[in-house]
């Protein structure tokens, strides 16, 4: 009972106070000391939890300076490897291509080198002699070893100083290896190599290997590998980093030192493509935790000072916010009525009063959750047309409770009912539509028939309603009283609303899955609609075993249609009623006549591109977007026939009245087509064409220059040429053989034209293109 005192909370609303909280005076004493008091305690205890969290961020601070300081150092460290790194391995790179291209620079037009490796007898001193004199040129740079040329053609061999056979030549397994293999921008791996092994020792090379003018041999150039590694150390610039170069295998070609008790840090590894080596770099003598310590000494010493200011900070805070905080515990205390509540640890009271609210919020929600039936059956029936995921027998009980509806699923069945043709009539009343809408709901819930009911509805689209009818079993034998009650309902709309309704029935349900089962097999019904009519009650079971497939020969009378409509001949239209009446006397799903009519419509656009512009023209403004609307908006496969049929005597109209005119375009294309089907004819000419036809020939020069912006020359020429290099490609006939088969009794006027179309002579063109070089001469 209240006591009609009452205070205000924090939202400035006023709250009754309960009898039992107002008492004696010396009560109300003693009952705020306590709170004072509790308030208090929480104080302090609320003050010591900052210092510890207090104490906690400043060691996390600190550790995580440390921690970036030292990922910098080490972000440092590796950085500086990696530069050292770039820096060697840019060095030794652009070392080797500069060599690379001198020696590309000097085999290409030196008169010279080509000179030696065409010299027909093998045995000319002075070619070998000049030859000899471009080695030395190209030995001017410190870090070659050496440079020999190989002539394939008589296995010789001219080094800086003497020519001898490849036999006697001592690096004769590098050349037999080399020889015969493609070429890439590569050198070697690290071997050994002495250009006068009598006199010197072997020195580590690389080889880079060059195919000689016109692939008549080969150009070996030899670089000191020592002197290459040796810029690795020249490098280093007194910085603590060290180097470390192996091959691609891994073995260790160069180290710069020092040893590995003293190396220290991140090793950063490079890989180069073009030469084939691995460069690691690290550094040596670096402590990071000692520099990272360092590094931290600077931001801990601004830090701090701060951390101080925070302390005092917080005791001023905490201090400040006392009072307040001690009003809102004594507001709680008020709230939960008793004293000893309130004498109680002020956490609890606090958490005390959240529960209530709590547990007045849900008192609320489930209060709300079932005033809002309307939403449930919604969601609901969102769900079965989902279909994503299945509904739970949990599920089910919660929506038969908010909507009152019997627990055990059995018995029940879902309908669709489909409002026919919802597009027209929308377009031509939309208010009518919704009140006829509104009246089918009316009229689906008045509807029953013995055992049956309707639970509830909901519209799933803006043509269809989805109906959730409960029904009794039936005696075997007896119709079932769903399909009466769906059966009325149909009866009724077609008799009191402005519109028909063809309603889809699936299965009645054994358990919850069944139900989600039924929705899918009511919308599966409606897809049979196209040729089971509107205004109809389609029953899965039934019409399923009633399904027709479209047969192949249907294809082949489109084809058979599209030809005469084509040439032209009226047995177009016997065409067109085989096909409509074989589709009609069927039970086909939707998606199935909407493909073969698709294709229908897809085949008569491609023939309408190849008669005139004035019929391709009229078929794409009026004839298929009308075919198209038809396929959209009605509702059976008479009315669809009835609209495409009105729709291709009208073109065939334009058509024949266009060929009755004398068109020549219609000629244009047919001489096209002739042209296409026959160019292997060599006495295909404008004359033939013209003796053919009955049309000059000049006349038909102009009609394929304007229609095909192409001369007919040229058009021929094409064909021709393309055949050729088909045939080319895929077969070993001889040229003469080719050209005979593309049009040509001569192949040398073959030949010629083929040359300046393409580019290079028939020949030519077969060897580069099998030989996958084509357009790039050696």
């Amino acid at each position: 009972m209240n006591t009609g005192i009452t205070y205000r909370d924090y939202h400035g609303k006023n709250w009754p106070v309960p009898r039992q909280c107002v008492g004696a005076a010396a009560d109300k004493i003693d009952w705020k000391d306590e709170v004072e008091r509790d308030t208090k305690k929480w104080y302090k205890r609320l003050l010591f939890s900052h210092f510890v969290i207090l104490f906690i961020a400043v060691a996390v601070i600190s550790g995580a300076v440390y921690a970036v300081t030292y990922a910098n150092a080490a972000a440092d460290m590796e950085k500086s490897n990696q530069a050292y790194a770039e820096r060697v391995l840019d060095g030794m790179t652009s070392s080797l291509k500069a060599i690379e291209l001198m020696l590309a620079n000097q085999l290409v037009n030196n008169e010279a080198i080509e000179g030696f490796f065409n010299d027909p007898a093998g045995g000319s001193k002075l070619a070998a002699y000049k030859a000899s004199g471009q080695i030395a040129k190209i030995r001017s740079n410190p870090l070659i070893h050496s440079v020999y040329f190989y002539r394939e053609r008589d296995r010789m061999v001219l080094t800086g100083g003497y020519r001898q056979t490849l036999d006697d030549f001592p690096d004769k397994p590098f050349v037999l290896e080399s020889d015969g293999k493609p070429r890439a921008d590569q050198w070697s791996a690290v071997r050994t190599y002495s250009e006068f092994p009598l006199i010197d020792p072997p020195e580590r090379v690389i080889s880079l290997v060059k195919s000689a003018p016109h692939n008549q041999g080969l150009v070996v150039l030899n670089v000191k590998a020592d002197a290459l590694l040796a810029s690795a150390a020249k490098l280093r610039s007194g910085t603590p980093n060290y180097m470390d170069i192996a091959d691609g295998k891994g073995q260790p070609l160069y180290s710069t030192g020092p040893s590995a008790a003293v190396r220290s840090g991140t090793l950063t590894r490079l890989d180069s493509d073009y030469i084939g080596w691995r460069f690691m770099s690290g550094a040596a003598g670096v402590n990071l935790a000692a520099e990272a310590a360092r590094r931290a000494l600077l931001p801990l010493a601004v830090i701090l000072p701060g951390l101080l200011a925070i302390v005092v900070f917080i005791l001023f805070t905490t201090r400040r916010n006392y009072r307040p905080i001690e009003r809102m515990v004594s507001r709680f205390s008020s709230y939960g009525g008793a004293r000893g509540t309130a004498a109680g640890d002020e956490f609890s009271i606090i958490e005390s009063a959240f529960d209530t609210m709590l547990s007045r919020m849900a008192l609320i929600d489930r209060q709300q959750a079932e005033k809002n039936a309307l939403a449930a059956r919604g969601r609901l029936f969102a769900e079965l047309q989902d279909g994503e995921q299945e509904l739970s027998a949990e599920d089910w009980d919660e929506y038969a409770r908010l909507l009152e509806w019997p627990e055990d699923p059995r018995g029940l069945a879902v309908a669709v009912a489909e409002i026919d043709k919802y597009v027209p009539r929308l377009r031509q009343d939309r208010q009518a539509l919704q009140d006829g809408k509104r009246r089918l709901e009316a009229e689906a819930l008045r509807a029953s028939h013995g055992a049956a009911c309707v639970l509830g509805m909901e519209w799933i689209s803006g043509d269809r309603l989805a109906i959730l009818i409960r029904e009794a079993p039936s005696p075997s034998g007896e119709a079932s009283p769903a399909r009466g009650l769906l059966g009325e309902l149909r009866t009724r709309a077609g008799r009191e609303l402005p519109f028909t309704v063809t309603i889809g029935f699936g299965s009645a349900a054994a358990d919850v899955p069944g139900i989600q089962a039924s929705f899918c097999e009511a919308l599966s019904a409606l897809q049979y609609k196209m040729t089971a009519g509107n205004d109809r009650l389609l029953l899965f079971r039934e019409i399923r075993d009633r399904e027709h497939r479209i047969e192949a020969n249907c294809f082949r009378w489109l084809e058979d249609m599209v030809h005469h409509f084509r040439i032209p001949s009226p047995a177009w239209e016997a065409d067109f009623a085989r096909i409509f009446d074989h589709l009609e006397k069927r039970v086909l799903r939707n998606e199935e006549l909407q493909l073969l009519l698709n294709y229908l419509t897809h085949r008569f656009a491609r023939e309408m591109e190849e008669i005139s512009p004035d019929i391709n023209e009229y078929w794409h403004g009026v004839t298929m977007p009308s075919m198209a609307e038809a396929l959209r908006e009605t509702g059976t496969m008479r009315e669809i026939r009835e609209r495409y049929e009105a729709l291709l005597r009208e073109l065939y109209g334009r058509y024949a009245a266009i060929l009755e005119a004398g068109s020549p375009f219609h000629v244009i294309f047919d001489i096209k087509t002739y042209i296409e089907a026959n160019f292997a004819n060599p006495d295909l000419s404008l004359n033939h064409i013209s003796e053919r036809f009955g049309i000059s020939g000049k006349y038909v020069s102009q009609l394929f220059k304007e229609r095909f912006d192409i001369k007919f020359v040229d058009f021929l020429i094409g064909l021709r040429i393309r055949r050729a290099q088909e045939l080319l490609l895929e077969t070993e006939s001889s040229i003469h053989e080719i050209a005979r088969q593309v049009g040509y009794e001569h192949a040398i006027s073959f030949g010629r034209i083929f040359k300046k179309t393409v580019g290079v002579s028939p020949g030519d063109y077969r060897r580069q293109m099998l030989r996958g070089s084509i357009g790039h001469e050696c």
